[in-house]
């Protein structure tokens, strides 16, 4: 029985979510506003002012010893809105030194401060560092709290009791027009949110289905597409970013369309050759020659030479191929690979000079460095001009050498020189192919010194040829460091 698969659920819209998180932060708000502006907002009150009766009593504590006591006690009085009264305590009697009167429902400058109730301030203050009480009071039919503080201070001379009084206003009003008016802002908030989130949602998701749009015809090959960031900063990079890698893509898909074409061609010009002499030297008596095998084996070794370019490019790029370092003579490296030339030098008349003031040592790959130097000599012999000459020059300036490798060609055009590192790449349609080469080696060249982190470039200019150079570092030679 073959059970049907659960389709995957699709993520919600970016619109949605958008409206979802902000109604949530707008609700989360909208209960922080509710606990402390309505339910909390008598507590908060009592402690705030529980705390600032607290504070006053203690600076008309630290003013009992000055000269202007009763000066400041009037100046702190003012400040924190409160009424302050000082006594004298001699025995168990009090005499009444200071009062400072400033609230209309004052408690303790009023018939309500009796004897017994002044008594058992005195009390509390002697069980605790700063007393206080809370008194439910009428006056004139309507209610109220007045809060005490009270403090015992030992000058050195006398002992005072100092009492402050503080009104604590009703909320209860304050709390209901708040919590009217926090509905309001709920009902409020809530639509302002949800415009918010259409608002901003339409300006972040506009450019993201324009991009969705346009990245759904580069999956299927049209790489004629424009990314549009829109206003955004994040957005605008990922629009130039995917129109980078569009371009690049399209670069890519073009390279590898020639790549296979030329590839093809590379393939079936020595396999024809092969098959043909081949069918000859089988068909025909007498054919079978010295000639027409040497032709067999240069076709089979073009052959092998472009695959094994082909397997060192695909090693190199993909990273498998790490560099293995050695110590060894950069000049004698050179001079072994244009002995390899030596076939071309006394059958063609190619013509090699190479030139080095010193011996130099570096510490490289040694093989990679002989297959750069070797595709370099190569191309040179491919471009260089009718008088087949070809220079190598080993220059050093400080710690680095410099290698050089020149040609008498037609030269390359300037715009052309960025793009002739690239695979199969031909500066231009003359290139002898029946020499040597098979259209990988600048590209070897190129990420062979990118993983020896060797600078390397070319100069030239129409008519009178190019030169290919790269640098590496100079080691001391071994026999001077022992």
């Amino acid at each position: 029985m073959i059970r049907n698969r659960k389709r995957k659920r699709q993520p919600e819209g970016m619109r949605v979510k958008m409206f979802g998180y902000l109604t949530f932060f707008t609700m989360i708000v909208l209960v922080v506003i509710w606990l402390l502006q309505a339910v909390f907002l008598n507590d908060i009150y009592r402690q705030t002012k529980t705390q600032e009766i607290k504070s006053a009593t203690q600076k008309v504590a630290a003013a009992s010893g000055r000269e202007s006591f009763e000066k400041d006690v009037y100046e702190i009085a003012s400040r924190y809105n409160t009424c302050v009264s000082v006594y004298q305590i001699s025995g168990s009697s009090g005499t009444l030194l200071i009062q400072a009167h400033t609230q209309t429902n004052c408690m303790i400058h009023s018939s309500l401060m009796t004897d017994t109730t002044l008594n058992a301030v005195y009390t509390g203050a002697l069980q605790e560092n700063l007393y206080t009480s809370v008194y439910q009071l009428d006056d004139i039919n309507v209610e109220f709290e007045s809060m005490l503080c009270a403090k015992l201070v030992d000058n050195g001379k006398t002992t005072l009791l100092i009492v402050l009084n503080a009104e604590l206003q009703p909320v209860s009003a304050t709390v209901s027009t708040l919590r009217f008016q926090l509905i309001m802002i709920t009902g409020i908030l809530l639509v302002v949110s949800a415009i918010m989130a259409y608002v901003i949602s339409s300006k972040v998701t506009s450019p993201v289905a324009s991009m969705n749009r346009e990245a759904k015809k580069l999956a299927l090959g049209n790489y004629d597409v424009n990314f549009q960031g829109g206003e955004f900063r994040e957005t605008a990079e990922l629009g130039r970013t995917l129109n980078y890698a569009a371009e690049e893509l399209s670069k890519l898909d073009a390279l590898q369309k020639e790549l296979i074409a030329n590839i093809s061609h590379d393939l079936r010009t020595p396999l024809t050759m092969i098959s043909g002499y081949s069918e000859v030297m089988r068909d025909i008596p007498g054919e079978v020659t010295p000639e027409n095998m040497q032709i067999i084996i240069d076709e089979t070794r073009r052959l092998s030479s472009l695959v094994n370019d082909m397997l060192d490019l695909s090693r190199i790029t993909s990273g498998s191929r790490k560099p293995n370092k050695t110590l060894f003579s950069l000049t004698q490296c050179v001079r072994d690979t244009l002995k390899r030339f030596s076939h071309l030098r006394e059958g063609d008349g190619y013509s090699f000079s190479f030139a080095a003031d010193e011996e130099v040592y570096v510490e490289a790959d040694q093989v990679l460095i002989l297959q750069v130097l070797y595709n370099l000599i190569c191309n040179a012999v491919n471009y260089t001009g009718p008088d087949k000459r070809v220079t190598v020059q080993q220059t050093r300036d400080g710690e680095t050498c410099r290698i050089s490798v020149t040609d008498t060609g037609e030269g390359i055009d300037k715009e052309k020189l960025p793009l002739i590192w690239d695979r199969y790449y031909k500066a231009s349609d003359f290139h002898k192919r029946g020499i040597a080469g098979t259209g990988l080696g600048l590209s070897i060249v190129k990420n062979a010194l990118i993983l020896h982190n060797a600078p390397f470039g070319v100069s030239s200019k129409k008519g009178e040829g190019s030169t290919f150079w790269f640098e590496l570092q100079v080691v001391r030679d071994p026999e001077e460091k022992e």
